[in-house]
């Protein structure tokens, strides 16, 4: 790392050229052309959203499209460049106090941040990998939605958000904001059933894209439920035109076979990796 390397902030006005540099050779880079889309969609719906920054390394994010995007307590990192040199520089600027959640984090760039963590002398909280599963826009258009009699689809509220991260077991300080913000601004879908009005399973998606947080009440599983609310979120994202994606802890067999079944395709790995904090750290959103 140079003496004279620095941090510099990408304006909200150049996150759309950003974006689209994550075109070339597409789908090849769809992960972070979802993710940078977005934060520019939250921005729209919220100029003064707070304790969000998109960061490059030395102002050169045209050069080899580097982005640290640090929301809240999550970090997204990227990079065109394959030999990961200017991520890991920009990584090591980066304040990891707080402790950092590197979310939906490529295999390919999972390397610096190990490296940065270690340098650090940081402790892990958890290193999880994920299977990454893809579908063009055009074969999520193609699926069919089919409602099961008595029970409806609608969009989660704020409410549905905390019964959601009450069972969820990646439920963590700051998890409910996280979820009612997913709720209330990213494509979602909750199943409920008429007669009771119970929420039964949902779906949302996540800030880099993905679909995430899927789950079924204990009493309804194994009806098919979680694949209802799957393909309606993954309907909706293609309704925005984009490719659709989700990430299954490598763990969950169900989950990974699911997926496979409506018709996505494994497509490399992902992480989540996440530090523990040296100083304590409010949030005030």
């Amino acid at each position: 790392m140079e003496a004279t390397d620095r941090l510099c902030i990408i304006n909200p006005s150049e996150w759309t050229e950003l974006r689209d540099l994550y075109r070339l050779n597409w789908p090849e880079h769809h992960v972070a052309y979802a993710t940078v889309d977005n934060f520019i969609r939250w921005y729209e719906k919220d100029s003064g959203i707070k304790n969000l920054t998109i960061y490059c390394l030395n102002d050169s994010w045209r050069e080899d499209g580097t982005y640290l995007i640090v929301d809240r307590y999550q970090l997204f990192a990227y990079s065109l460049d394959p030999t990961n040199c200017v991520l890991e520089k920009a990584l090591h600027l980066l304040d990891w106090s707080g402790g950092l959640k590197v979310s939906s984090l490529l295999s390919r760039h999972r390397a610096p941040v190990i490296n940065v963590i270690t340098a650090k002398g940081l402790e892990k909280e958890y290193d999880s990998e994920t299977f990454l599963y893809y579908m063009p826009k055009a074969e999520c258009d193609a699926l069919q939605l089919s409602v099961p009699a008595g029970f409806e689809l609608k969009a989660l509220s704020a409410d549905d958000a905390s019964t959601a991260n009450d069972v969820w077991p990646n439920r963590h300080q700051g998890s409910l904001f996280f979820l009612q913000r997913l709720a209330a601004w990213n494509p979602n879908a909750g199943l409920y059933e008429c007669a009771t009005g119970k929420l039964v399973a949902w779906c949302f998606r996540l800030q880099a894209g993905p679909l995430g947080a899927l789950q079924v009440d204990e009493e309804y599983k194994r009806r098919g439920f979680g694949t209802v609310v799957a393909i309606a979120v993954a309907k909706q994202i293609a309704n925005l035109g984009q490719d659709c994606f989700a990430l299954v802890n490598a763990a969950n067999v169900p989950s990974k076979k699911m997926f496979e079944r409506i018709g996505f395709k494994h497509d490399g790995e992902a992480y989540w990796v996440r530090n523990f904090p040296t100083v304590s750290r409010e949030w005030k959103d």
